[in-house]
């Protein structure tokens, strides 16, 4: 009997811990404010086919935002 809740509160703590990290790990998808944010958020090098990307941060028009 004991076994049984040990194993129901582990699977339950499981299933409590993987909810709660899954936000931690979710990417941005919306544009950065700034290539200072992005750059903060470990973002550079953002091409035109990302949702992070926006133009007003691709300094030298080359399709790639916010250079590292």
């Amino acid at each position: 009997m004991n076994r049984s809740v040990a194993v129901l509160a582990a699977s339950v703590f499981g299933v409590i811990a993987i909810g709660v990290a899954a936000p931690a790990n979710a990417q941005p998808t919306v544009p950065f404010k700034n290539c200072t944010a992005a750059k903060a958020a470990g973002y550079c090098d953002i091409p035109t086919d990302s949702p992070l990307y926006t133009p007003s941060q691709d300094r030298d028009s080359d399709g790639v935002a916010c250079e590292c």
